[in-house]
């Protein structure tokens, strides 16, 4: 069964557009399993503190004690001491992930870079096959333990769907989340002191055009994009869309997703109690007219036709 393809659906999108809670919500279907981020906690984190979205203290967590277990018999050395090894990086230091594994902003130059590595250094081409392979066997334990046929990804970075697709046992499905830019702005603004708004901005920018320019890799049946506001406000039609384009049954009515079991990985939000879902606009009351005419300023030559706008 090993060498069975995995369903891996990969959902993409900047930080702070509601990845968290689209996990959540597609993760209370019956046939998905995801944990969120693959990429697992942070590298900085203090996994003897860390908890699960159960809970749970991560190393203490039965759920991830078996997974763990599944993945070591699998031929993948992991313990619960350990971050998971999952992001798709390679080198000692940033300039060297620059190099081998960070975005270029270019798929020409990223296809170059990667001929180059692959063909005149082949220990890069085998770390990249091993990084590959233990992201997919992570994922096929992750569905042994939850017993479930689809898989979901939530860690959102872009140049995953380059890498995932390396694979022979991943089937990659790509949803494309995305919030309005004004309140992925506000979020940034209310979470990060070294940034204006006009950084803000132009972060959302390169990050969306990221996004794009990858997907222009990925077969159109093989990718869906999907609006946070109607997540939130179209809840049960917009998922069941989503679900349709996965393949897996639509339902009828949806359950609180927060009573069914998870072990979600990724930001704070995982650790809330309420399982309310409903649109942030914030951005309404703490955006002021000038910081709204910087956002339409930089955004509006460029990305026409792209959102849908309230």
């Amino acid at each position: 069964m090993e060498k069975s393809k995995i369903p891996y659906v990969f959902l993409t999108s900047h930080a702070f557009s509601g990845s968290t809670l689209t996990s959540f919500l597609l993760g209370a279907h019956p046939e998905i399993a995801t944990v969120g981020m693959l990429t697992g906690p942070a590298e900085h984190l203090d996994l003897n503190n860390y908890r699960c979205s159960c809970g749970q203290l991560f190393q203490q967590d039965p759920f991830w004690q078996a997974v763990t277990q599944a993945v070591n018999r699998y031929g993948i050395s992991y313990s619960l001491e350990k971050h998971m090894g999952t992001r798709i990086e390679l080198g000692s230091n940033k300039l060297m992930r620059r190099l081998r594994t960070d975005s270029l902003r270019s798929n020409s130059l990223e296809k170059y870079r990667d001929w180059l590595m692959f063909n005149l250094w082949p220990g890069h081409k085998q770390e990249m096959q091993r990084l590959v392979r233990r992201n997919e066997i992570f994922a096929r334990a992750i569905l042994d333990v939850s017993g479930k046929p689809v898989f979901l990804d939530t860690s959102k970075d872009p140049m995953r769907m380059r890498y995932l697709r390396l694979s022979p046992h991943i089937d990659l499905y790509v949803i494309h989340l995305i919030r309005d830019v004004r309140g992925v702005v506000a979020s940034i603004l209310s979470r990060r002191d070294d940034m204006d708004v006009k950084q803000a901005t132009n972060h959302w920018l390169v990050a969306e055009h990221n996004i794009r320019r990858h997907l222009e890799t990925i077969p159109s049946n093989r990718q869906i994009e999907v609006q946070y506001k109607d997540i939130t406000t179209n809840t049960l039609e917009t998922l069941n869309r989503l679900f349709s384009f996965i393949g897996v049954q639509p339902l009828q009515e949806l359950a609180d997703f927060r009573e069914v079991d998870n072990h979600i990985l990724g930001n704070k939000m995982r650790k809330q109690g309420t399982s309310e879902i409903r649109v942030d606009e914030r951005w309404r009351t703490v955006l002021s007219e000038k910081q709204l005419e910087i956002i339409d300023h930089i955004t509006g030559p460029k990305i026409k036709g792209w959102l849908k706008t309230a």
